[in-house]
């Protein structure tokens, strides 16, 4: 995304510098006048990107997004007829609204991405905060020297936080700290505003290498981890408790008001509101799902993050074989092939086929015909449901699979290293206590790993690094955990000192890992309830309400369709909302329930979104492998619910 912002920036300063007249004047100008903080978002990210090119890029946005509102006017107006009177102060006020806002947030979104960006950096960052401290502290219980185990710390995590303590490294070997206490002291500093237990814990750290004894040096870096882990847990907490009202908004603004208002719909023709299916399209499905994308925008960058999921390499074997294109071509087919009988019934009217059963396909539904019962338009939402579907699941079932396997080897490792580190505090040899181990583990994964290093150590005649980590034969090659891999790293480094150290060391790291997976579930707990909630709501009550809806909207229609209109827009002609050529009772069934099916297909995409953002933070391979399970149940539910309701009201009307 950073690359994208950076190139549309550069192609805007050479295709719409006209706007500003005098580039190398408005850069000068927009160099001094942004600030501080937006300065500061610029180098924190690291966007290659010029002040001024960021605020021209904005003007340039504003500009089509200004084109893009003016062309929808003129299609507007031309649907009309480019009969201002035909249109009601109504479609003018959506008109002017629309042709308003586009070019302001687009002004806004734009100019303010590089702060977004770094503010959405800084509290993703804070989730490896666990991961990191616990690295420093293990270390350290290990060999007291706070250089080593940054370093240590820097090098084995994967993290966001982990780059920027490479930078403090690379810094401190630079001199432009004048040693690793200023280095501590200014990494507290300048992360402090965003997270207060992280400087109080790094202080701890820093001040437990200076302790009288070992024992006291423990407490103390036993105490910085429980204060990151304590943090982390009522931060989280906090910001779940705060959610009720946000949920609450979401729930209503999104689903109950606007499937409930379906039904209202045909009767609001009676008080003069004659809205046409242009009005019901703009509203449910451009609208709506706009302001409920900004909203949950706005909750999920306020999150704060906790533990981030497991990084998977590219170079993972199981991922060889996934081609994005070729899913991307396929889903494609298969969705276009769902849909084509929806398209072909549409077309149907238009070509003369007439007599026989094609009066049944042929015919509106107010006549009888197909879509009285079973509208057309529903295979039109399955297409779209199952090419989503297919590319979600063919591409990201791989990736969720090997995350889970990951998981599962996190959650069974601390035991094993408890199980290792007590045999090896007994004073047994590396190769005896892998053994030992792997037979106490018989048919878990770490069972695997340690009985291959174990092999190793005995059979191969190598040393406990290259048992582990050796690029051929390691037991460590296809483990592709960045904790397991670390703490491992950590037991070598042990060994070299003393076994029974190293097995004294394993023992309390098996502790801290017990420590982590508890508040983790803690977590996931406090947040399970809301997501789950969610969830239910996005696959099951939202297309139920809005099948439900439809059935009784059809209804009404029916009964309204019996009313002496003309009499009643004699009587409306000078309301306030003007005369509508095309109401809604004039609109055919299967368009409407198009119409409402798309939004409930928008509702999935960001109730899962927000949902997913919620439980799992910023996590493409969980909101796309979700979406994939999630979108045919719920497009499944509205269709069979939508048909029983259309047939069921339809026999109930007069």
């Amino acid at each position: 995304m950073s690359t994208e912002f950076e190139r549309w920036c550069r192609w805007a300063v050479k295709h719409f510098s006209w706007v500003v007249g005098d580039i190398k004047k408005f850069s000068r100008k927009a160099n001094a006048s942004v600030s501080q903080e937006f300065l500061d978002s610029l180098n924190f990210t690291g966007l290659e990107v010029e002040p001024y090119e960021v605020l021209l890029f904005s003007y340039a946005g504003a500009v089509i997004a200004f084109l893009f509102a003016l062309l929808m006017d003129i299609l507007i107006l031309s649907f009309y007829g480019f009969s201002p009177g035909n249109m009601g102060i109504f479609t003018i006020l959506l008109i002017v609204v629309t042709t308003l806002a586009l070019p302001l947030v687009a002004l806004q979104l734009i100019s303010e991405y590089p702060k977004t960006k770094a503010r959405h950096m800084k509290i993703h960052s804070l989730g490896d905060i666990p991961e990191v401290l616990s690295y420093i502290v293990m270390y350290l219980k290990l060999i007291p020297n706070l250089e080593n185990a940054f370093r240590f710390a820097a090098r084995e995590s994967k993290t966001s936080l982990g780059r920027d303590l490479r930078k403090l490294m690379w810094d401190l070997e630079a001199r432009i700290h004048r040693s690793i206490d200023d280095a501590i002291t200014f990494f507290a500093e300048s992360w402090g505003k965003w997270s207060d237990y992280l400087k109080r814990a790094l202080h701890l750290v820093r001040s437990s290498v200076h302790e009288r004894n070992e024992g006291e040096r423990t407490l103390t870096l036993d105490r910085s981890l429980d204060v990151v882990l304590e943090g982390t847990k009522s931060t989280m907490i906090d910001f779940a408790s705060k959610l009720h009202q946000p949920t609450l908004v979401i729930y209503s603004m999104g689903v109950m008001i606007p499937l409930a208002l379906i039904a209202m719909l045909p009767a609001a023709s009676m008080v003069g509101l004659r809205l046409s299916i242009f009005h019901i399209f703009l509203i449910y499905d451009v609208i709506l799902p706009l302001v409920l994308l900004l909203y949950i925008r706005k909750i999920l960058i306020s999150r704060p993050a906790t533990f981030n999921p497991p990084v998977i390499p590219a170079e993972h074997p199981a991922l060889e074989k996934i081609n994005k294109r070729a899913n991307a071509v396929v889903a494609s087919v298969m969705g276009g092939i769902v849909a084509l009988p929806g398209v072909v019934f549409l077309l149907l009217p238009l070509f003369p086929l007439r007599g026989g059963i094609m009066d049944f396909f042929v015919k509106p539904a107010s006549e009888g015909g197909i879509n009285a019962y079973f509208p057309v338009t529903l295979f039109i939402l399955w297409g779209i449901a199952a090419g989503v579907s297919i590319y979600s699941l063919r591409t990201y079932t791989a990736y969720k699979k090997i995350r889970d396997e990951i998981r599962e080897m996190e959650q069974e490792f601390a035991d094993s290293l408890y199980v290792l580190g007590k045999r090896i505090m007994e004073g047994r040899p590396a190769e005896e206590a892998f053994m030992y181990a792997s037979k106490a583990l018989e048919g878990s994964r770490m069972g695997e790993v340690f009985g291959q290093t174990g092999y190793n150590l005995l059979s191969m005649r190598m040393n406990t690094e290259d048992a582990l980590f050796d690029k051929k034969f390691g037991s460590l090659k296809h483990v592709y955990s960045d904790r397991i891999r670390a703490i491992m790293r950590l037991f070598v480094e042990g060994v070299k000192k003393s076994y029974v150290a190293a097995g004294v060391a394993i023992v309390k790291i098996a502790d801290h890992l017990k420590q982590l997976q508890e508040v983790e579930k803690g977590i996931k707990n406090a947040l399970g309830v809301l997501t789950s909630t969610l969830r239910t709501t996005a696959t099951v009550f939202a297309p139920m309400i809005a099948g439900i809806t439809l059935g009784i909207t059809k209804l009404i229609t029916t009964v309204l369709a019996g009313i002496d209109f003309e009499m009643i827009s004699e009587k409306t002609s000078e309301s306030m909302f003007g005369i509508e050529v095309h109401s809604i009772e004039t609109v055919s069934p299967e368009i409407f329930v198009l119409v409402i099916g798309i939004y409930i297909l928008q509702l999935v995409f960001l109730m899962i979104r927000f949902a997913n953002g919620i439980d799992e933070g910023d996590d493409r391979i969980q909101y796309m492998y979700s979406l994939g399970t999630s979108l045919p149940s719920a497009i499944a539910l509205f269709s069979i619910v939508t048909i029983f309701a259309m047939i069921i009201f339809q026999g109930m009307a007069p």
